[in-house]
């Protein structure tokens, strides 16, 4: 395949295609059962629809996905753009995820955790080159994590710049629905997660039975949200428990009077100690690059290499494992020295 002159988040996107075996020719597109109604699907809809009303004659179409990459919801500005898109599957209940179908706008852009701008031969099957399409993650505006994708298409002959703004817009635009949408007990969790954030430095983590949210650096340590709160559920601030090895955290309670409105937990990360050797030349490269890693980091790079032992080196059944993106597992792969493991 020729790499001149390709994006490096297109590029990266292919290597985790061919990780994944998928066919650079043509792939099946996987069908799945999708739920009639959401909150993510109430909150993102209306956004979608608006900005719509605007592309009547732009021969485009808007489409909504979860974040496993099922497409919810489609919308075409005309009739013959709609049958070309059903002639390629872009429907409701068909599955864009990257690791299954290869580099396009919903599933890169939730792999990769960001924008994805995705234009004719970017695309790593050949079937899709004569599309375009430019897509955002959408993320719950308070436990930050990933719900789902916007995405908007049109021939590739066609694509311009708007597509990166409108694809932006939309995402931003349906994180704020969604913000209006929440619960009171939700965003109460959320104000003392904001709360212990401005007094500790800590990472941090806030969880109920439902909600769980972490910071950039907990939620990749393989933290399991069911598992904690069944240790967390009836402890009291100031009490301290076991998470993993060398990872323990203290608690503090939403309401005291009230253990199901929930927790923030201050994570502590006990330093561990690199084996004593007579001289550099005597480490082993992994020892070396401990010698530079924070107690955090060192937590990281335990929790990544353990997983990818786990799965036998399979890449995407480790990020599932982590409950992270195969786009942000390949980050933590390269910097940690573990992608050729």
């Amino acid at each position: 395949m020729d790499t001149v002159d390709v994006d490096h988040d297109v590029l990266t996107s292919w290597r985790r295609s061919k990780w994944s075996g998928i066919d650079p020719h043509d792939v099946p597109i996987p069908r799945t059962a999708i739920p009639e109604d959401s909150r993510f699907h109430r909150a993102a809809i209306p956004v979608l629809l608006r900005m719509a009303e605007s592309l009547t004659d732009s021969h485009t179409s808007l489409a909504l996905a979860d974040r496993k990459g099922n497409v919810l919801w489609r919308w075409t500005s005309d009739s013959k753009l709609g049958h070309d898109l059903d002639d390629v599957d872009m429907v409701p209940g068909a599955t864009f995820d990257e690791a299954l179908v290869g580099t396009n706008g919903i599933g890169t852009a939730l792999e990769s955790g960001k924008l994805a701008v995705v234009i004719g031969s970017d695309h790593y099957v050949g079937s899709f080159h004569r599309w375009a399409c430019a897509a955002a993650p959408v993320r719950h505006p308070l436990t930050g994590r990933t719900v789902g994708a916007v995405n908007i298409t049109c021939r590739a002959t066609q694509a311009n710049q708007f597509f990166r703004w409108a694809a932006q817009s939309l995402a931003d635009d349906a994180s704020r629905a969604l913000r209006a949408d929440a619960t009171a007990r939700e965003r109460r969790l959320y104000d003392a997660y904001l709360d212990a954030r401005r007094n500790s430095s800590a990472p941090l983590v806030a969880l109920d039975e439902r909600t769980f949210i972490a910071d950039e650096i907990t939620s990749n340590l393989g933290l399991e949200h069911k598992t904690i709160w069944r240790a967390v559920r009836t402890l009291l601030s100031g009490d301290r428990f076991d998470l993993a090895p060398s990872l323990s955290a203290k608690v503090i309670r939403v309401d005291e009077h009230d253990l199901a409105a929930g927790a923030v937990l201050e994570i502590i990360i006990e330093a561990t100690t690199t084996p004593v050797a007579s001289s550099l030349s005597a480490l082993t490269p992994e020892q070396l690059m401990h010698r530079h890693l924070s107690p955090l980091e060192l937590a990281e790079y335990t929790v990544i290499k353990a997983a990818m032992t786990a799965a036998d080196g399979n890449k995407t059944a480790a990020a599932a494992q982590l409950e992270i993106s195969r786009g942000t597992l390949y980050q933590k792969l390269e910097k940690y020295r573990l992608l050729d493991r």
